[in-house]
């Protein structure tokens, strides 16, 4: 049934108005999008198209599916150099075709416009790769001791020991246990979602995890046991701080982004935003820097520097960040503004929440960066710019003081097509909804996330309530009050990156291999379509790109993914197992199954 009603209004005629939120172009830009309507049906994204003349350099051949309104499905796409040439029929293409003409036909396999990411953490992702132990998060206490310990033991040569999985659910682990296995190296495992850490008692010596820092951040994020000592468990700003202070090699993290580059474009992605360049180490820039100018970076990076909580110096914070694009910024790297955290996640009791916690009456979470006037005056910075902010905002506390913020920057400007993002939305109040698509904020969306049936869902349960619980993550409800709407994986602090299972997740709300007892709510299932969109053209359309990327269109740019599976068509069982075949970046074959 869900399958079917996809079907349906993906079958509809659309509107000019619902066209360009289809594209992803939210109020303000519809306003101002008034072209004469024969330029529109011809140029629907005003792309320049100018200078791309001559045979192509490559054809591909399939089952074409463009992501451009106007000429959804087709079977071509001619390249020359880096750009798009044409797209359309195959006789028609293969008259742009001479002796030189690279000529790749992938038969009933579907051709895709590259897939983009809303926010991700590549550096993170490349280092657990390459440099940390992964532990089960779902396994307990005695299997991450296990892990740990086996990795210990078969590298000797480490003096600091980084692993990450472990979860907050139920009774936390503590110093001691690491001290069992491993008393005398720094040992650090972040949880699963990068906001807490298990630090053993050496780990907090040297780092500074002490009385003192339970004084400097409380005991919401310095768990301590019953005489006020810490027990190894920090959560949010003390977490950053530790990270801050564990030191990963230039060569290290270059190393990271190359294993992170291979894994995002096997996966069919040619494009991610960084949601904090320089959260990991602050070598994670200048490996960018130095890997495009080696030639060595394909994929195409977007990026916010991190700004400190509350920061008292906002509008400085942005001038180093403009002034860093202005220097750093190439073909593949990309610095757009600002990435900031309002506050934690539910599982660590950190979310920042209207009404209380359900089992801590009297508590709303853990607020972060949530100083009026301080939001107004990064925001107004990064307009100044021409930039962003990109917001990390779990709970309704956040997601209303950061909206206040927005609404109240973009009306004293005039500008309101800043496309500040809101990332994660787990629990969102519905009058919010019309205000992120009013002010055309950019809701980046978990899909992935929605999972009704794992640990972590029970826990949430607990945690905020029933109501609160089946009603969160309102991705339809987002849409239908006309927000554009960005898909993410936050890996690695979520394990799932994949085209074919956000379909999944996005169109049924589960995957079929784990079946339909998973599905937590089906009335914020979205369409085949607004699924790919998600993962195409409106995520171009947050980074500004729209008119370089996100569909197959002559004059953008030649990424182009190729999957064994037709995304708008196929049966979900199948689509589920969808293998990406190969990638092209910029009109080169980088990933070759």
């Amino acid at each position: 049934m869900a399958d079917k009603e996809n079907q349906n209004r993906d079958g509809v005629n659309m509107s000019r108005r619902d066209f360009l939120k289809l594209a992803g172009v939210g109020a303000a830009a519809y306003a101002a999008a008034a072209i004469p309507a024969k330029a529109e049906a011809e140029n629907p994204y005003n792309v320049k198209t100018a200078g791309i003349k001559g045979k192509a350099d490559l054809l591909i051949l399939g089952n074409v599916i463009t992501m451009d309104e106007y000429k959804p499905y087709t079977e071509a796409v001619a390249v020359k150099g880096d750009k798009i040439l044409y797209v359309g029929e195959a006789d028609i293409a293969r008259k742009l075709c001479d002796a030189h003409t690279k000529i790749k036909d992938y038969g009933k396999n579907s051709v895709y416009p590259g897939f983009l990411e809303a926010h991700c953490h590549p550096g993170a992702g490349g280092y657990t790769m390459t440099g940390k132990v992964k532990v089960d998060t779902f396994a307990g206490v005695e299997s991450w001791l296990k892990d740990l310990k086996k990795y210990i033991a078969e590298h000797p040569e480490k003096t600091d020991i980084a692993g990450e999985g472990f979860s907050t659910a139920g009774a936390l682990p503590t110093a001691a246990m690491l001290d069992e296995i491993c008393p005398d190296k720094r040992v650090v495992v972040e949880s699963f979602d990068k906001h807490s850490m298990w630090l053993n008692t050496k780990a907090m010596k040297d780092y500074g995890i002490n009385k003192d820092a339970v004084k400097k951040w409380g005991t919401d994020c310095v768990r301590v046991d019953a005489n006020g000592n810490p027990t190894g468990i920090i959560s949010e700003a003390p977490t950053f701080y530790v990270r801050s202070q564990i030191k990963i090699s230039l060569e290290e993290m270059k190393k990271a982004l190359l294993a992170w580059q291979d894994y995002a474009l096997s996966n069919g992605y040619t494009g991610t935003y960084n949601a904090g360049v320089d959260l990991l180490s602050k070598n994670e820039p200048v490996a960018y820097y130095e890997l495009e100018a080696e030639g060595k970076l394909k994929h195409y990076n977007y990026s916010g520097r991190y700004v400190e909580d509350n920061s008292d110096t906002p509008e400085a914070d942005m001038d180093k960040i403009a002034a860093e694009a202005e220097k750093h910024n190439s073909k593949h790297y990309h610095l757009i503004g600002a990435k900031v955290f309002c506050d934690g996640v539910v599982e660590a009791h950190t979310a920042w929440l209207i009404d209380d916690y359900s089992d801590k009456p009297g508590y709303k979470g853990v607020q972060r960066f949530a100083d009026h006037k301080k939001m107004v005056r990064l925001v107004k910075a990064a307009s100044d710019h021409d930039m962003n902010v990109h917001i990390h905002s779990i709970g309704d506390g956040s997601t209303k003081a950061w909206l206040d913020a927005i609404a109240e920057v973009e009306e004293a400007t005039g500008n309101f097509d800043m496309r500040n993002a809101l990332a994660h939305l787990h629990i969102v109040r519905k009058e919010d909804y019309k205000r992120i698509a009013d002010y055309n904020v950019m809701a980046v969306v978990g899909m992935m996330w929605i999972e009704g049936d794992n640990p972590v869902f029970t826990q949430e349960i607990e945690y905020v309530g029933k109501d609160r619980a089946f009603n969160d993550y309102p991705i339809k409800s987002l849409i239908d009050s006309g927000a554009v709407i960005g898909s993410h994986s936050d890996y690695p602090v979520s394990p799932y990156f994949s085209v074919p299972q956000s379909v999944c997740y996005g169109a049924i709300g589960y995957l079929p291999s784990k079946g339909i007892k998973t599905l937590r709510h089906k009335e914020q299932c979205i369409s085949r379509r607004d699924t790919l969109r998600a993962l195409t053209i409106n995520v171009a359309y947050m980074w500004h790109e729209e008119n370089r990327m996100g569909s197959l269109e002559t004059g953008k740019l030649a990424n182009i993914t190729i999957f064994d599976k037709d995304f708008m068509k196929d049966d979900f069982k199948d689509i589920e197992k969808a293998k990406c075949l190969a990638t092209y970046v910029d009109g080169e074959l980088v990933y070759n199954a």
